[in-house]
């Protein structure tokens, strides 16, 4: 029995770290910090069922990819434009709602583990 679990863990941590890595909505992923005083003080981009959901104090809401770097979020009428420093990497994001731009920096991205760090911590955790 701890031989199936152990193999079914090391299956679902491989199939997660391949879909990581193929992933080009990964490139969004992250924590986005907005200026003190902004309606939302920060918000995650996460991604669900294939699409990037954003994630605030408010709540959950899957958005619509309208083109490159930019989504719409439908329950606010809000495009979203995720901006690039040096063409690769994304380092803020831009919300226009309501005639007002909000702009958040991002402050972290997904974190990636080598698939040899992953089975030794595993390993760890199962002996200790």
């Amino acid at each position: 029995m701890r031989k199936l679990c152990f193999l079914t863990l090391i299956l679902i941590g491989a199939f997660v770290s391949v879909n990581a890595q193929t992933s080009p909505l990964n490139d969004y992923l992250g924590k986005y910090v907005f200026a003190e005083g902004s309606p939302v003080a920060e918000v995650t981009i996460t991604i669900e069922d294939s699409s990037l959901v954003i994630n605030s104090a408010m709540g959950s809401i899957m958005l619509e990819k309208k083109g490159v770097d930019s989504f719409y979020l439908a329950t606010y009428d809000a495009l979203i434009i995720f901006n690039r420093a040096d063409g690769k990497t994304v380092a803020s994001i831009s919300i226009f709602v309501q005639g007002t731009e909000l702009m958040g920096k991002k402050e972290s991205g997904p974190v990636a583990i080598k698939e040899d760090e992953f089975y030794a911590s595993l390993w760890a955790k199962q002996n200790h």
